[in-house]
């Protein structure tokens, strides 16, 4: 295999002005995101020294987006996708005021850190699938997987140097600092997003679509990947993988009290996952052209588990960084691949309804992933959680490349 093969595809950027600036968007709304979460939580953290209280607020993210996630999806189908982005990325701002304003308290309280969530789940939840299902518009079709490649790699590359930035600044200038940087970067993105193309409904006005209402919409698209295999598949496998080895709510306990560390380890453990998923997108240059695209996303939710069961014997930073690293690239091989797939095997028409079902289950799989963990590690141990997520999710990827039906609904899904 040539080196110029391995190497990330810019195609789309090099070609397409809107989505230079969807990517920006993207980009700066990663970044933030990941500086955000590693403040909450450590500040969560700091206030009822519980895990499970950090898992809350992953919930607290998670249930609102999953909720706004169906509106959303069936949303984009019928308004103009720029207009959907531009509002709801804009109502993200009050969540981040919440954030900062509690934090400037002199005794900051823990609701206010919820609530926050609450409105920044809904409002993410809302713009979400307006910009996935805007990207074959973008790009065309014949570039959805170098685009995916290309969105993968600046979700990690943000989720590196946001969760490592905000460790520095918490541990030198403090919560509020951070908070701060956060809110300049949820007031750009609809700055980017004003520089996009107008993105029309992809349902006519009208029309029998049109005239449904939202719980009809969205039965009709939940019927459509029900009744396609390869969406099923990519959905069922995904949904393993998050729910039984998603270790995010357990990294402030590991880098306090297990390594005996402080906030900027727990910076560095939330920026290693992203860390590997860099070097993953950067090399993804072969994922273009490989035949069987379901066999690399099994692969990966196999490695993702070894990865995590790796971590639950971890005793130092490094080894913990390494193994997190791991699980980053795995999961990221895997996200291009199935965002590529969905992207390609389903019409115009619905393709922000299988967006929001896409974003749907993993956001409420990773919010009961963490949960999960959270409350196994309240009654064991860390290292215990991990140990027993992360051999459930191997042993779950290996239930699904062994069944010959499962394997046959994804394993030859680009055709």
């Amino acid at each position: 295999m040539q080196l110029v093969n391995l190497i990330i595809d810019i195609t789309p950027l090099r070609e397409s002005r809107a989505f230079r600036f969807a990517y920006a968007a993207r980009t700066a709304t990663v970044l933030v995101t990941g500086m955000l979460l590693v403040a909450a939580s450590i500040q969560l953290y700091e206030l009822t020294a519980s895990s499970v209280a950090v898992a809350a607020l992953n919930v607290s993210m998670a249930v609102p987006m999953g909720l706004a996630l169906i509106i959303g999806g069936v949303l984009s189908d019928r308004l103009d996708r720029r207009k959907l982005m531009l509002w709801s990325r804009s109502v993200y701002v009050i969540s981040v005021l919440i954030f900062l304003i509690n934090a400037l308290l002199p005794q900051p309280m823990a609701w206010p850190i919820y609530m926050a969530a609450v409105i920044g789940g809904a409002a993410g939840g809302i713009s979400v699938p307006a910009m996935m299902s805007a990207t074959p518009a973008l790009v065309g079709r014949q570039h959805l997987a170098a685009a995916a490649a290309l969105s993968g790699l600046s979700m990690q590359l943000g989720g590196v140097i946001g969760p490592l930035l905000a460790g520095v600044l918490i541990a030198g200038t403090g919560l509020v600092s951070c908070y701060v940087i956060v809110l300049i970067g949820v007031i750009t993105t609809p700055m980017l997003l004003r520089a996009l193309p107008p993105l029309p409904p992809q349902v006519p006005a009208g029309s029998a679509a049109a005239r449904q209402g939202l719980f009809h919409s969205f039965i009709e698209g939940f019927r459509y990947m029900l009744a396609t295999p390869l969406l099923r598949g990519l959905l069922l496998i995904d949904l393993a993988a998050v729910v039984f080895a998603t270790p995010m709510a357990l990294l402030p306990e590991w880098g306090n009290s297990v390594l005996g560390m402080g906030a900027e380890a727990t910076g560095a453990l939330y920026a290693a996952p992203a860390t590997g998923a860099v070097l993953a997108a950067i090399s993804s240059g072969w994922t273009r052209t490989h035949a069987r695209p379901g066999r690399i996303v099994i692969g990966a939710v196999l490695i993702w588990g070894m990865s995590i069961m790796l971590l639950s014997a971890a005793t130092t930073l490094y080894a913990s960084v390494i193994a997190l690293a791991f699980m980053g690239a795995a999961d990221t091989i895997s996200k291009m691949m199935r965002m590529a797939l969905v992207q390609k095997h389903t019409p115009d028409h619905l393709l922000g309804r299988m967006s929001s079902l896409w974003m749907t289950q993993s956001t409420l799989g990773t919010a009961a992933g963490n949960m999960q963990m959270g409350l196994v590690s309240r009654w064991f141990s860390p290292s215990m959680a991990l140990l027993i997520g992360g051999s459930a999710c191997l042993l779950a990827g290996g239930a699904f490349a062994l069944s010959g039906n499962a394997l046959k609904k994804i394993a030859g899904g680009h055709k």
